[in-house]
This record gives C-alpha cells, structure tokens and sequence, in this order.
C-alpha cells in the first residue's frame, strides 16, 4: 500500500496598489524604496534606496563590494541597460591556482576543486567591484532625489543596527568557516564569543547587527560618490587591507572602473516585447529559451503537465548547450514601479554567499568572490586572464505590451535565474497567472546535465517526464535552498494596477502605496 505524508504549505497574499510598488528580499529594503517614492522619489530612486539597504541586511548576497546590473524602462518608451560587473585583477595568471586532482569539484559553478578553495574564497579570489558604479549610474542618470538620500537608509541602518531575523542569522551560520579564514567577517558578523547572532525566539532576547565601518564607507561614497572607492582613500584602504592578506587586488585595477549603459537585449514572446540585460550575463540564455518555447505550443498542454514542462526542459537545454559554448562566464533580486509607470529590474549578487568571505578590515565592505567565475584550468573559454571580466547569471527583465508597462521580473539563484525567469513569464503570458502565482509555481531546470524537478510536482507528472527521456533529479525547496531560483515580479494589470509576487519560503515582500 502506497503511504501519505503531511506537506508544507507557504502562501503569501499578492498586494495591489496604485501610485507604486517595491519587491526586495528584506522588509527594510522595500520599505526604504517606498519611502523614497513618497518624498518624491522614483522608480529609480527607489531601487537604487532598496539595493543599498539590501547590502546591509543581507550581506551575504550582495553589497557595495559586489556587482550589479539595471533595466529601466523610462515614461516616454525608452529602455536602458546599466550594468557593473566585475573583472579579474591584472596580476591574475592563468596557472595561479593548485588543482586538487582526483575529479574533485568544488564552488557553485563546480569547477575542478582548487587547493584550500582559494579561488572561490580568501583574499585571492577578490576582483574589482563594480554595484556601487552601475547604482549610482543609474543614479545620476535617471533619479530625481539627492545621492545623500537615496544611500541615507544605508547609511543609518548599518550605524545603528537591525534586529536580525532567523534567514538572516542562519546565512550568517552557515558561512561561519568562510568568514573566519581572514578578514573582519568573523568580528563583525558573530558574537565576540564567536557563537552566532540570536535571532528573536519569544523566550530569549535577540541580537541586533551592527555595521559602523561599513556605515562609514558608504557614508564617504554618499559624500564624494564611486570615486571614492575606484581613485580615493576607501579603495586604498581595501586594497591594502586585500594584499596584506596574501590577494593581488592593486590600486590600478580600481582606478578607471565605471559601469556600462547600453541598450538591453530585446526579443518578443507572444506579442510581449522583453527586454533584459545584454552581454556576459544570464539575459542572453533567458531570451533564448524564449525564442524557442516562442515556437512552441505550450498552451495546447495543460499548465504543469508533463507535456509542457518537457517543452520548457528541451527549450532550456539548448539554451543552455548555446551559453556553455559561445559565452565566458548568492545574488539578490529587486523591482520597482512609480506612479509613472518608470519601470526597474535590478540583481546584484556578490557571487557565492558572503562572496570571497573576506571583509576587508576598517571597510566592513565584504568583497565578491570573482574569481569563482572563472574556470581554473588553463586553455578553455572561461579560463582565467588579466583583467578579464566575468559571465554572471543576472537577467533583470522588463515586459511591455501593446506598447505599454506589463511585467518586471527577476531573481537571485545563480544559473537557476535563467530558468526561473523565463518560467515566471510564461507562467503570466501563456497562462494568465498572476505574479504572486507566477513566481511561485513548481518549476523545473535543465542546463544539459538532467532535469532538476521540484518535489511539488505530482509523481505521476515525474514517471510520465522520465518516459519521454528526461533523467529526473528530484529536488525538495525549503526555507533556506534556492534549487530553482528565487524570482520576483510586479505586474501592471489591464486595470492600471501594480501587483506584487514575490517567493512564499523566503522573507521577500511586495510593497505598494
């Protein structure tokens, strides 16, 4: 006799609102955007608020140490790409790294496992940061409000603390080892003790997290803007605090550093204009898994059956088989839409989580982890050279229809970001679900290897992919794993209303006003 068992059940409600909506991983971040939006702010001002702040509630996921890339879509139909990713130090050499051997693989994108993961952590693995340029960028550019206000939030929350929540304090738990090999993370992050910040239980008080030194560096950006962490005295101070500790960042590799605006990569899928970020990033495989399921007939199938999702695991492998073939390779996701209708797709990431690991001292800026993206092996297409810039997943993406705002979506996730995108947009386009639905349903993953399958899928729909060939890698999402991505979306709906979907296992939220 087969057997049943209880099951997790998470919802979360989807709000609407008129005048403008903010979606972040943290409250505070979103409250922040909010907040920029009622003293006059826009929509980019409000993301630019949101992703400082997400940099110092969640730092493990990204930060002013960090890259970052923007889509923004302007009232009058224009549409822009900004985007700051980082780049190996010119000192790098292709060999520098001491392979383990044995077949061991290591690091998020599993490349051959290096000697004590220097690659992937420690001082080592630190490149050039690039979020602060692409924020205020687009800052300068396209916001209303003075820079001092938008970074305010910023500022205030790392001075004077946050009470920490459960995901926030297990994170910081998890990457105890990481934090601890070199660098300030260790002081900053845990109790002098060492023991782990307490979140609030009902029965015992809990710990607040608190960032002087990294309040003073985004003060000083605040004051004298991205210059001076790229030609001015906190870039020396990282510098420094990098190579005393065995890593090669210098000084030249900042100086000269600014983000990139271009136009972003546009495709159609099904009369919807898509626009999202171009280059050495995830927009370029997510547009191309919807130029293929473009071709095909989805909505013939009934939404989760095995039919459509063998379609959407063969529109991904081929996506992907693309990437890995022409392209050279925690994060954290954000939108915002004003009153205007000014549309926002922002993800910044430091890498893996906490990046390298390394908190270069006095800063509190805890730096990326660039070389993780680089394949350590000598002789491929992703192998390491002297200021070589990266491929990261990021795929910020904005829909219009008709000419008109329609979806702003994205996620952190790594390369799951791809899939999770593309799938929220057909989930909205093809199957008419709302945001809330649409980032949430059971999806699958695909980059050539297996097809990842989320647990909530029925068993039946798992034997029937299985006939048609797929090898199903059953996977359980939880509160903390993120096997198919995290993504986020604001609709604007034929009623001219914003909705906000954001993922029902984490603390992201939807705000609107």
């Amino acid at each position: 006799m087969s057997t049943v068992r209880s099951e997790w059940l998470h919802s979360k409600t989807e709000p609407v609102a008129r005048n403008g909506m903010v979606t972040a991983e943290h409250h505070l971040a979103a409250e922040a955007g909010i907040e920029a939006m009622r003293d006059g702010g826009n929509a980019v001002d409000a993301a630019v608020t949101a992703a400082f702040v997400m940099g110092v509630v969640e730092p493990f996921t990204s930060g002013i140490g960090g890259i970052a890339g923007l889509v923004i879509r302007l009232p009058d139909g224009r549409v822009t790409s900004i985007e700051g990713g980082t780049r190996a130090p010119k000192a790098v050499r292709p060999d520098m790294f001491e392979l383990v051997g044995g077949g061991a693989r290591a690091g998020m994108y599993a490349w051959p496992a290096v000697k004590d993961n220097a690659n992937i952590e420690g001082p080592l693995s630190v490149g050039v940061p690039g979020q602060p340029a692409a924020l205020l960028c687009a800052h300068e550019r396209y916001g209303r409000l003075p820079r001092e206000r938008v970074m305010a939030p910023a500022v205030r929350i790392a001075r004077e603390g946050f009470e920490i929540d459960w995901y926030v304090s297990l994170s910081f738990a998890m990457y105890h080892e990481r934090l601890s090999k070199a660098g300030d993370g260790k002081r900053v992050f845990f109790r002098p003790s060492g023991a782990p910040l307490r979140p609030p239980i009902g029965t015992e008080p809990s710990d607040r997290v608190v960032q002087t030194d990294l309040a003073a560096s985004l003060e000083a950006i605040a004051k004298d803007g991205p210059r001076v962490l790229y030609e001015g005295e906190l870039g020396r101070t990282i510098v420094d605090a990098v190579r005393a500790s065995g890593g090669i960042l210098a000084e030249e590799d900042l100086r000269g550093y600014s983000a990139h605006e271009g136009a972003p990569l546009e495709t159609m899928y099904r009369g919807h204009r898509v626009a999202t970020l171009p280059g050495l990033s995830g927009g370029p495989t997510m547009a191309q898994t919807l130029v293929i399921l473009d071709a095909l007939p989805l909505t013939s199938s009934e939404q989760g059956s095995a039919e459509h999702l063998h379609l959407v695991g063969e529109a991904l492998r081929s996506a992907f088989t693309q990437r890995f073939s022409s392209l050279a390779d925690h994060t954290t996701h954000l939108n915002a839409i004003d009153r205007d209708r000014l549309m926002v797709s922002l993800t910044q990431t430091l890498g893996q989580g906490f990046g390298s690991g390394f908190v270069a001292k006095g800063t509190g800026v805890v730096l990326l982890d660039t070389m993780t993206w680089f394949d350590p092996v000598p002789g491929h297409t992703n192998s390491i050279a002297p200021g070589k810039r990266v491929l990261w997943a990021g795929a910020p993406t904005l829909l219009t229809r008709n000419g008109a705002p329609f979806l702003a979506v994205g996620a952190p996730g790594g390369r799951k970001i791809m899939s999770a995108v593309a799938q929220t947009i057909v989930n909205v386009v093809d199957f008419g679900d709302g945001p809330q639905d649409a980032v949430n349903r059971p999806r699958v993953h695909d980059e050539g290897e297996g097809l990842l399958v989320d647990s909530r899928i029925s068993e039946r729909v798992r034997r029937e992919l299985a006939d048609l060939g797929h090898t199903v890698q059953l996977k359980e999402e939880t509160l903390m794993s993120a096997w198919f991505a995290r993504p986020q979306a604001i609709l604007v709906g034929d009623d001219g209303q914003l909705r906000g979907g954001v993922d029902a296992l984490k603390p992201a939220v939807a705000i609107g006003y």
